[in-house]
């Protein structure tokens, strides 16, 4: 009996020694999101697992700050300092977790029994004996389906590891989007800025010549509502850009004195030539997808999950154990066996869901492919066509609207045209002006999106493009002027 229990213990510590291999660790999985970041986008991130390493992290934030912020500049700060990404990196942790657990076999049940024996007539045959059972059993199956489940748990485990290196992307380009963004409201300001000095130089000297009886009362209106306009412009563009820089702020996950960031005034000039493939870019789409990786990912697990289904439909547990018993003074001891027969549930729900889920998941991934590949093509004629209207603007409308002016101007001071006809002409250079830097900012948001999708991310086309509204102020100008020149 002795070698028995023996064995029967040796067997138990052995499977539980089996049990305590845990894997690839949180830790790890985080490098691996390192060096698809570094791969994909060539930029360092850092999960901020102790106080000392969010001190180290504020000080290279504040080190950053203390320069004028970049682009580049932006999208460091946010990968670093976002609190909303440090969330998401927990979400290893908690797949982490699940494979663990997953990979736990049933505790073994102890029982037991005890029955004693009560004082009878002496005369009686049979006197009274105390009875014992210890019993130890577990579902040895479970082994067997938590090595399937962990193994469908790594799945998991895998594509979360994805789905975090997909939300630094998707930080990154926001971060990047908002940039510009703070860019493009901040030259429109400067703009206005300009324009409102403007305005209020010419009102002023409208207002002299009509005192001195030089220009009538409707060219002095014409002016003033003009300056009066520009004024309502600045304002607008004002409030634009505290709300850009607010959105900036929090993807940066800035606040307090840390808010007081500079940055280059003007968007960056647009390059006359696109690197682009047109041939190659739905190849590198697709084989660069990370959401076509997320999707195989859960076509993985959802796969193994169903192996388990099927196999649990056939025998759900089997319970394998060893009993001792003492009665009347002496010790036995045997096996002890019990499992369920499925004789009912066979887990039939469960393993048409499971198939069900995993040919919809399939579908899916094929949607996503065209989608894809659709997407990207779209991307490229939107860069394109961003980059002709900014290069338009650059090199043809912004000057022919400056000569238009000057000719305008010359021929105002010869008193053959009007006020009306000179407003209208300051103010279509206004327009072009302002459309020149929407281009811009278009040319820019395309690119990120461009760029994004050939790293392996889709973006949603939820973009606001249009730029402070406010500028329409001056706008309805057009149609004032025209009126007055009538």
């Amino acid at each position: 009996m002795n070698k028995k229990m023996t064995c029967a213990a040796l067997l138990f510590a052995a499977l539980f020694t089996l049990t305590g291999c845990a894997g690839v660790s949180k830790e790890m999985a985080f490098n691996e999101v390192q060096q698809q970041v570094d791969e994909r986008m060539g930029v360092p991130i850092h999960w901020n697992a102790n106080t000392a390493s969010v001190d180290e992290i504020e000080q290279m934030v504040q080190e950053l700050l203390d320069r004028p912020l970049e682009a580049d500049t932006a999208v460091q700060i946010a990968l670093l300092h976002n609190r909303r990404l440090q969330a998401t990196y927990e979400d290893l942790g908690i797949a982490y977790a699940a494979v663990v657990e997953a990979g736990s076999p049933a505790n073994p049940a102890v029982h037991g029994d005890a029955t004693f024996g009560l004082p009878q007539d002496p005369d009686t045959a049979h006197p009274a004996h105390d009875h014992y059972v210890f019993q130890i059993e577990m579902d040895f199956l479970s082994f067997l389906y938590g090595s399937m489940r962990k193994s469908a748990a790594k799945s998991e485990f895998e594509t979360a590891k994805l789905r975090v290196t997909a939300a630094v992307m998707d930080l990154s380009g926001q971060t990047r989007t908002a940039f510009y963004r703070v860019q493009a409201d901040k030259q429109m300001l400067e703009m206005f800025r300009q324009i409102a000095l403007a305005t209020e130089t010419g009102y002023d000297f409208a207002r002299q010549l009509h005192e001195a009886g030089n220009i009538p009362e409707l060219d002095l209106l014409l002016q003033q509502t003009l300056y009066k306009r520009a004024k309502l412009g600045l304002a607008d563009a004002e409030v634009s850009l505290v709300d850009s820089r607010e959105q900036l702020n929090r993807l940066m996950g800035l606040w307090g004195e840390k808010t007081a960031w500079t940055l280059e005034t003007r968007l960056p000039d647009i390059p006359t030539e696109l690197a682009i493939e047109p041939d190659k870019v739905e190849v590198v789409a697709v084989e660069n997808s990370i959401d076509l990786a997320i999707a195989r990912g859960e076509i993985i697990s959802i796969g193994r999950q169903l192996g388990v289904a099927k196999a649990m439909s056939l025998v759900p547990h089997l319970d394998i154990g060893a009993e001792l018993e003492q009665e009347a003074g002496v010790w036995s001891a045997g096996p002890v066996l019990g499992f369920e027969i499925p004789l009912f549930d066979r887990k039939q729900g469960q393993r048409a869901a499971a198939a069900a889920e995993l040919r919809r998941r399939q579908e899916e991934y094929y949607a996503l492919a065209v989608e894809i590949r659709s997407a990207v093509r779209a991307a490229q004629r939107r860069l394109q066509a961003a980059q002709q209207t900014a290069l338009s603007y650059q090199n043809e409308i912004l000057p022919l609207q400056e000569k238009i002016l000057e000719q305008v101007q010359l021929q105002y001071n010869a008193m053959q045209v009007g006020t009306p006809r000179l407003l209208l002409a300051k103010q279509q250079q206004i327009d072009a002006g302002r459309d020149y830097i929407q281009a811009l900012y278009n040319y820019h948001v395309s690119r990120v999106a461009f760029d994004q999708i050939l790293n392996g991310r889709m973006v949603s086309n939820t973009t606001d493009l249009s730029l402070s509204q406010g500028s329409n102020a001056v706008r309805h100008l057009d149609s004032t002027a025209a009126e007055g020149g009538h």
